[in-house]
């Protein structure tokens, strides 16, 4: 068997996830934004996209969120306290996708 083991779970959060983009709280893109910055800082890699995240549609968003959380592995007990914001992102994301799908029914 060769290829990428897939997360189904995670895969079925962004497929579930809306195209287009989505409201949320200044408070909510700000903690996304400092998660993304963080993992730069931390890691060294690119993660902020680059236009700005309310302009970003959520599926977009919720992949590369989903995708740095699976795929990252700390070195240090800083990457991995950084790492572990990804998932209040991801679920400030998700919470604002709930909303959008209740509001457009």
């Amino acid at each position: 068997m060769t290829g990428a083991i897939v997360n189904l779970a995670a895969e079925n959060m962004v497929r579930r996830t809306p195209d287009h983009v989505v409201a949320m709280e200044a408070a909510d893109l700000d903690y996304i934004r400092d998660s993304l910055g963080g993992i730069e800082a931390a890691f060294g890699i690119s993660a902020l996209p680059d236009i700005p995240l309310h302009l970003v549609p959520a599926r977009a968003l919720m992949r590369r969120l989903v995708s740095l959380r699976t795929t990252l592995k700390p070195q240090t007990q800083e990457q991995g306290i950084i790492l572990g914001r990804l998932a209040g992102a991801i679920l400030r994301l998700d919470t604002a996708v709930a909303f959008d799908r209740a509001v457009r029914k």
